[in-house]
């Protein structure tokens, strides 16, 4: 944000940041712009206004402000008060990203791996994915190391990949720490690796993510890199099955089938795998 309302912005005071912003941008500077434009589009601070918004992101695009590009590249992808243009939205996002904006840069590596408004060419999406990690984005760190680890377009490197999602997961990328942590668990001989798993699905169990819910539970079940604890177990794969994880209620179902830690029950059993089977888990059906 333009250093005027820049203050105002961060504590919530939306008008008076928009009156800062509108002050410097009738001066024609294209970071007041932008961020003028960006609160019409939000509707913070001024009333909603996706003509006025698109209007000021192309007089700051005009002055070759990056940030403005990848703007306008998301109007046009999401329909912001236009027709979704999936081609036009690319070509903002390459001048975008052509112009060192992260974000543009991560939004073209999506549209050519997936090929939305352009080709797809998966070496291109490396390319850009990289050059946003480098900018230290998450979302492109955890891309990258996804790639690393289909060996799509760059070398199949575990180590390269475990790199890239630890510098997204410092970041907070839920899935860059879900996708770690099991990578940790997928070396189950070597105590270092399911030490370092702990701490990752605790965090994220705690934070209310089912996966990792799941995750912990059965690790807790089979004294997996932990001391086993039965109770301790079904009290995390309970707290997904109320989030309608199917996975838990299917791994409760064979808790009680099986007999594991508790006493063997069939009708719990059944239980569990019914309601798994009604939220969509194919082994519960």
């Amino acid at each position: 944000f333009a250093d005027s309302g820049q203050a105002a912005y961060k504590r919530g005071h939306y008008g008076a940041a928009a009156a800062q912003f509108m002050s410097r941008a009738k001066h024609n500077d294209p970071v007041a712009q932008n961020n003028l434009g960006a609160l019409y589009l939000k509707g913070r601070g001024v009333p909603q206004n996706y003509e006025l918004a698109r209007s000021l992101f192309e007089q700051a695009a005009n002055s070759q402000l990056a940030g403005a590009m990848f703007n306008l590249g998301m109007v046009y992808l999401r329909g912001y008060g236009v027709e979704a243009n999936a081609e036009q939205a690319t070509t903002w996002f390459e001048r975008g990203a052509e112009g060192g904006d992260r974000e543009a840069q991560f939004f073209l590596g999506v549209h050519r791996y997936h090929g939305r408004g352009t080709e797809s060419d998966i070496e291109s999406a490396a390319k850009w994915f990289r050059r946003a990690a480098e900018q230290n984005l998450g979302s492109a760190q955890y891309n990258l190391a996804m790639m690393h680890l289909r060996g799509e377009s760059v070398q199949q490197d575990e180590d390269a990949a475990v790199g890239l999602l630890q510098q997204a997961a410092v970041q907070g990328h839920e899935s860059a720490k879900l996708t770690l942590g099991r990578l940790h668990l997928a070396h189950p001989d070597d105590p270092e690796r399911l030490a370092l798993a702990v701490p990752l699905f605790q965090r994220l169990a705690e934070d209310g993510n089912a996966d990792a819910q799941v995750t912990l539970g059965l690790m807790h079940t089979f004294g997996q890199g932990l001391e086993q604890d039965f109770d301790e177990g079904r009290f995390w794969l309970t707290l997904a099955s109320n989030q309608k994880s199917g996975s838990a209620q299917l791994n409760l179902g064979n808790i009680y089938i099986e007999g594991i830690g508790v006493e063997r029950n069939r009708v719990h059993a059944y239980a569990w795998y019914s309601v798994s089977a009604d939220n969509g888990d194919p082994a519960g059906k």
